[in-house]
């Protein structure tokens, strides 16, 4: 298709297979733009794949192809170019799916005014440049959040480079200290490392630590959120595209792994990735290799898995959500992060740290936590884990004010309260079970006509227990 040159007017094709109309079309444009024309719909596709125009001004009824058919097929051949079309008043029902449909961009009744039409085509070619403006800047806005988006993510990982590798695991708790031997053994190799725990355990924290203590330390951490990305995008967010690849495709993207080469790839709750996710996954842990859209051979890549789940995987492959020979793939080797409430030795330390960590980061000075305030944080259940704590530390860290010490007051009621909770189940449970044990030992003795011997060996309990029992049953 040849551009045209050596004019800055914009071109315009007018179509109709009458030679008086086309005549007449010819001279409404002529002062103000480049005219090509042509007398029919074939001719008119012919002049379209050799020359670039601004807009298409056709009639509606000709003979061989209608002004809609040509505009339906120039929509190919140039669909930046504005279409407009003219017509009868009993047509105008006829062109409306084609309006709709973007085929036609406006359409203009006969007899049509020489002004008219000049100022319609001048509205809808000045309206499509600013459609086609506010796209370009979108686009570009997309692609710059995304650049900073990136950037974002190199400075935080830099800044993890820095940081003392292991200075985040914060733990007194036997159970602890023998999971971080366990995972000692793996660090250095290469395999693929399942973590698997509750929600706010420290899932992302292990992957860090893993890959902190690796021989990948010095190269990216690209922690994914396998459920958070939409459906449309997967393919290419994980595994990059080519530039034109797809509209929007401004430039290439190396996606997840692709900015993960040489380095650890974290795939957060790896048990919300959609299933066709899961097979481009898998040909990446067998093959070692990814496709980016726009692209027809697969690229080697050099990415350490580390996987995380708050999931049962078994219990999915089991129900079809997750597919089994990815979840063989995935667990290598796999540990299992205890809940808080199964190291309560972690509780008071942990506590001290976030503490300390809000109140700096506040500007407010140290403060200690009273005994009474340690004993309702060890006898909370914490569902919500490590990341409750750390929660509430901040909120109580933002309360206090100059108090000497932190007190019970400063804590959420739910936690302030939990201990009497309990305390009332425990009580409400041992009233059932006293009132079972009197209506079995009674019933014993009725169906044994008061014999305490025979009621007691029926129970598999000694007489004597029997008697302590009817004495106390008197007493009350």
């Amino acid at each position: 298709m040849k551009a045209e040159s050596g004019n800055h007017r914009h071109t315009l094709l007018v179509v109709d297979d009458e030679a008086a109309n086309l005549q007449k079309l010819r001279r409404t444009f002529l002062g103000e733009y480049r005219v090509q024309e042509a007398a029919g719909g074939r001719k008119a596709l012919e002049i379209l794949k050799e020359h670039s125009v601004k807009a298409i001004i056709t009639d509606q009824r000709m003979q061989g192809m209608s002004g809609v058919e040509l505009l339906k097929r120039a929509l190919k051949v140039q669909p930046d170019a504005v279409r407009i079309i003219l017509t009868g008043y009993t047509e105008v029902e006829d062109l409306m799916d084609a309006i709709n449909e973007g085929h036609v961009h406006r359409y203009i009744t006969k007899p049509w005014d020489p002004f008219t039409l000049q100022q319609s085509v001048k509205q809808e070619i000045r309206h499509r440049e600013l459609q086609q403006e506010n796209s370009r800047l979108g686009i570009q806005l997309k692609e710059a959040n995304r650049q900073l988006q990136r950037e974002n993510r190199e400075l935080r990982q830099e800044v993890e480079r820095l940081q003392d590798p292991g200075s985040e695991f914060i733990f007194e708790s036997i159970e602890m200290k023998q999971l971080l031997e366990l995972v000692d053994r793996v660090v250095e190799t290469d395999s693929t490392v399942l973590i698997q725990g509750e929600t706010g355990t420290g899932k992302e924290l292990m992957a860090r630590y893993i890959h902190q203590h690796s021989g990948r330390r010095e190269e990216p951490f690209i922690p994914v959120n396998c459920g958070a990305i939409s459906a449309d995008l997967v393919v290419s967010a994980f595994f990059g595209h080519r530039r034109g690849s797809f509209t929007g495709a401004t430039s290439d993207s190396k996606g997840f792994f692709g900015q993960a080469h040489k380095g650890t790839i974290f795939l957060d709750e790896i048990g919300d990735a959609p299933l066709d996710l899961q097979v481009k996954l898998l040909r990446v842990l067998q093959e070692g290799e990814i496709l980016p859209v726009g692209e027809t051979r697969a690229r080697l890549i050099d990415v350490r898995v580390v996987a995380s789940t708050n999931r049962r995987l078994d219990d999915m492959v089991d129900e079809g959500g997750f597919r089994q020979d990815l979840f063989f793939r995935l667990n290598v080797f796999s540990v299992t992060l205890p809940p808080l409430r199964a190291r309560p030795a972690d509780i008071e330390v942990l506590a001290r740290h976030f503490l300390a960590i809000a109140c700096s980061r506040l500007g407010k000075s140290d403060v200690e936590l009273a005994d009474t305030t340690l004993d309702l944080l060890r006898s909370y259940s914490w569902p919500g884990n490590v990341r409750e704590l750390e929660n509430e530390m901040e909120r109580v860290a933002i309360l206090y004010q100059a108090d000497p010490e932190i007190s019970p007051s400063h804590l959420a009621e739910r936690i302030r309260y939990s201990r009497i909770r309990s305390d009332r189940e425990d009580h409400a449970l041992k009233d059932q079970l006293a009132t079972l044990e009197r209506r079995l030992i009674l019933e014993a003795l009725a169906a044994h006509g008061n014999n305490k011997s025979q009621a007691a060996k029926t129970l598999g309990i000694t007489r004597q227990t029997i008697i302590s029992k009817l004495k106390l049953y008197q007493d009350r």
